[in-house]
């Protein structure tokens, strides 16, 4: 399920360059209205092994800004769009938005137009763009270091693969009958993105791909996102 929430400040909104963190603070705190489920998602999640996923995703905000010391800065109405397949969240969001607004730092909108959307991908081969960076990597467990894998690399999508497999599974308990596959189309250097995320910094890419599987795969994918970090602002795609 999709949750797009239009918002139109009656004061500029002011975020560092680097927000994600700031989104994904907000949507907890719109949760937080529902113990149970504000704190399965943030401390919990779906699990599969020692891995845990939150199973939601979040756009950027779309709409016109600019950029002053070192900020961006919103003075319009702005877009921002919720991914989750677990609609019972993304219904409480919708809920709790509309009837409490959002608060950017100091900032509180409450002028949001909330719209509910249950869109589901139905072909089992489709083009994609990436709206939001695919992130991949591994982390040494020894000292700690991650590798962000390049769309040029073969373990980039063996590792969406692996990925795909054990989200699947934390959030359905069984496994996938079959694989998907993922394919690069057209990716080019200014596709790379690179942001802080409160005291690391995580490398992505955008890019126009072909993805294939069956059907009910894919759409899972759709809601939940492609790759590594969906709750943090990854891999959230739209379809061409």
């Amino acid at each position: 399920m999709q949750l797009l929430l239009y918002i139109r400040p009656e004061h500029p909104i002011s975020l560092p360059i680097n927000y994600n963190h700031i989104i994904q603070s907000i949507l907890y705190r719109n949760l937080s209205c529902s113990p149970d489920i504000s704190e399965f998602m943030h401390d919990t999640g779906y699990a599969f092994r020692d891995r845990q996923y939150k199973m939601f995703q979040f756009s950027h905000l779309q709409g016109r800004y600019r950029i002053s010391e070192k900020k961006i800065i919103f003075d319009e109405t702005v877009t921002l769009e919720i991914r989750s397949p677990e609609n019972r969240m993304i219904r409480l969001l919708a809920q709790t938005i509309k009837e409490q607004g959002i608060w950017f730092g100091q900032t509180h909108c409450k002028d949001i137009d909330v719209e509910l959307r249950d869109y589901t991908v139905e072909e089992s081969d489709v083009l994609i763009r990436m709206m939001t960076p695919i992130t991949v990597y591994s982390t040494d467990e020894k000292n700690g270091s991650t590798y962000y894998y390049m769309p040029d690399e073969d373990m980039f999508y063996e590792k969406i693969r692996d990925n795909f497999f054990r989200k699947y599974y934390a959030y359905y308990g069984v496994t996938p009958s079959s694989e998907i596959t993922l394919q690069p189309l057209r990716i080019i250097e200014k596709d790379k993105f690179v942001t802080r995320y409160k005291n690391s910094y995580i490398t992505g890419w955008y890019g126009t791909y072909r993805i294939s599987g069956k059907r009910k795969y894919l759409d899972f994918l759709y809601q939940a996102g492609l790759g590594g970090k969906n709750s943090q602002g990854f891999g959230m795609f739209q379809l061409l």
